[in-house]
């Protein structure tokens, strides 16, 4: 467990959230450029993406102007975004940002932005190698001191401001996910230009929230830099002691100012502990589920779609263009408080795992209980009381919950509504998350006694495994379901809670899972509940007994049959925590562990030896615990079976 450090892909800008045309966007875009549209599901082609190269090159600012927007709107996807970049369109469109047209400029950092925010983590990698960095940076420069935004016919944001906040969103997304690109942000001085753009009377609501948006990201590797002390008085003054501030203003100010302090909560942070209680309250008990129900009763009918009076579906979209921007302001500001709650009860780094590569020797003593086990941190009493006093758990729970499932059916059948559940997936992810941190810091009475907890641990079991999860989605509830289920390890009253049906199933999960990540952490979980279902002492009557040698069946076979070398020792340390009792040996012989141990030992101990170099870190102590532990438990178990039988 550790700080979070996830992706934060939050589009700034959006053109038409509504898609209330009869065509999408792109498809009209092209046909106003005289392109011929490329897309057929697959990734665009070599041949449309050089006539885009070729275009984006032309005399015509017109012509520029067009091929930006009719690319924007063709990049639908990773691949398309990838394919683009491979194509070298990153160093066409990078001198298009400093155009003398400033219509070729937002319409070029319009495409950027949307190639960027498509492609992910590998298209920052490229858009970076081929120095993206640069334009956006001397776009930026160039901006003239006196600039102020100001409003377009029809109330529309004019065409700077919009390059402004397309550029500003671009560079948040590869600070995201770059250390090269914080490095090269500090080193130009960006954070002391942005700065002066934080004042909403002057600059308004759009440029402002862009710019913290983008500080709260910036600011979480600081390096050599001297704007801490003017951005703290900003952040404090012009949102923090504001009440007009919104929600999402405050948490990403909060968010500002821990990252100045290095995540310490004291008194140099220049918040005390209400005022952070307020400020995450504040987000976290709106209604999210409300907020998705307003989103669907703005979507168009089939009868809006079909056509009707053009002022009545200006309205429509106006509504759902607002009602959309609502829900994703508070879906942001709801993510940014689970990572500072999840960022405040973080257990720290792991430490420095370079011993094992050096020394293959290394006994499970040195390792501490289980080498990689999690550490408690001591939470400030007066920190802890107010979360508990406020309740925070509980709404921390509640944030882990999706709409409900006519909601999201509905929000499913239009563009902005399945852009919108995304939304509402990364929120859950982050709750979870949040939880697993959360249940490490309080004791099992703050937050709701063993039975309470384990009904929760219960419904997180039926979101993970109901219907088809991503690799993400499933690892954090899974990650959630290990951490309370080992905080529950210790109360003996929820043995008698375990049914062999649910634990049957669990099995079965799995055997079905094929993300490793989630695998090990169903491991886990298994390796405890049988712990707690064999106790201590005997006897081991039904229902345990059966529970116990159902767990052990299925962890002894991912050991045996694994072919990824941390299942197998994941596996393998759950099967040592089960049986560690000897009152368990019947059950040992009943499934022939020590049998099939004793022929997986020399494979095992082969694969150490060739693997343990390119294991990740992370994933090191358990395999050398597991290889040091083997012999030992065989050696065991076998001693105890001859004392047995004679």
């Amino acid at each position: 467990m550790g700080k979070s450090k996830s992706n934060r892909h939050n589009k700034q800008v959006r053109d038409n959230p509504t898609g209330l045309a009869n065509k999408s966007d792109s498809e009209e875009i092209v046909m106003d450029c005289a392109v011929k549209s490329p897309y057929t599901g697959t990734a665009l082609s070599s041949e449309t993406l050089k006539s885009f190269s070729r275009q984006l090159q032309s005399s015509s600012a017109e012509e520029r102007d067009c091929a930006c927007h009719a690319l924007a709107g063709l990049i639908r996807n990773n691949e398309d975004s990838c394919a683009a970049l491979q194509e070298g369109l990153i160093k066409v469109l990078g001198p298009l940002l400093l155009d003398t047209s400033a219509s070729v400029c937002h319409s070029t950092a319009s495409a950027l932005h949307t190639i960027i925010s498509k492609g992910g983590d590998q298209a920052i990698k490229l858009a970076i190698e081929h120095d993206i960095l640069t334009p956006l940076i001397a776009l930026l420069k160039r901006i003239p001191p006196q600039w102020k935004p100001h409003k377009a016919p029809g109330n529309k944001i004019d065409t700077s401001t919009a390059t402004f906040l397309e550029t500003v969103a671009t560079l948040n997304l590869l600070s995201e996910s770059s250390t090269l690109a914080v490095d090269r942000i500090h080193r130009e001085n960006i954070v002391s230009m942005l700065i002066s753009y934080l004042d909403v009377n002057a600059y308004g609501l759009d440029v402002v929230s862009s710019v913290v948006q983008f500080l709260s990201t910036v600011t979480e590797e600081q390096g050599d830099t001297d704007y801490t002390e003017v951005l703290k008085k900003e952040i404090i003054s012009k949102f923090l002691n504001v009440k007009e501030s919104s929600p999402l203003l405050k948490t990403l100010s909060l968010m500002i100012l821990l990252n100045l302090n290095h995540q310490q909560l004291n008194s140099e942070l220049g918040q005390s502990t209400q005022d952070i209680i307020n400020i995450l309250t504040s987000s976290l008990c709106l209604d999210q589920r409300k907020a998705a129900s307003s989103v669907v009763d703005h979507l168009p009918t089939t009868q809006d779609e079909n056509g009707g009076d053009a002022m009545e579906e200006d309205s429509l979209a106006s509504k759902l263009y607002d009602s959309v921007e609502a829900a994703e302001e508070l879906i942001s500001a709801q993510i940014k408080s689970l990572e500072i709650l999840t960022n405040i009860c973080c257990s720290g780094d792991d430490g420095d795992s370079d011993e094992f590569y050096e020394d293959e020797s290394i006994s499970d003593e040195s390792l501490g209980n289980e080498g990689f086990q999690e550490s408690l941190i001591d939470l400030n009493p007066e920190l802890k009381k107010a979360f508990i006093d406020a309740r925070l758990f509980q709404l921390v729970i509640e944030k882990a919950k999706l709409p409900a499932t006519n909601i999201i059916e509905a929000l499913n059948q239009h563009p902005t509504g399945k852009s919108l559940i995304k939304r509402y997936e990364a929120l859950q992810c982050m709750g979870f998350l949040c939880l697993s941190n959360m249940v490490m810091v309080f004791e099992v009475d703050d937050i709701g006694g063993s039975k309470d907890l384990f009904d929760i641990w219960c419904g997180l079991a039926v979101v993970a495994f109901q219907g088809s999860k991503s690799e993400q989605m499933l690892g954090s509830a899974t990650a959630s379901m290990r951490a309370i289920i080992r905080k529950l390890s210790y109360h003996k009253d929820i043995v008698n809670l375990l049914k062999l049906e649910d634990i049957t199933l669990l099995c079965q999960r799995v055997v079905d899972c094929s993300h490793p990540q989630s695998k090990v952490n169903l491991l886990q979980i298994l390796g405890t509940l049988g712990s707690m279902a064999a106790g201590v002492e005997p006897p081991m009557l039904e229902p345990r007994s059966s529970i116990v040698r159902g767990i052990g069946q299925i962890l002894l076979d991912t050991a045996c049959l694994s072919p990824d070398l941390w299942i197998t020792a994941e596996a393998m340390d759950a099967l040592f925590d089960v049986f560690k009792e000897d009152h368990t040996d019947p059950i040992v012989g009943d499934v022939q562990l020590v049998e099939r141990l004793r022929t997986l030992a020399p494979t095992f101990k082969h694969r150490v030896h060739s693997q343990r170099r390119s294991l990740p870190a992370d994933h090191l102590p358990v395999v050398m615990t597991a290889r040091d532990n083997l012999l030992r438990f065989i050696k065991y178990k076998t001693k105890q079976r001859s004392l047995a039988n004679r």
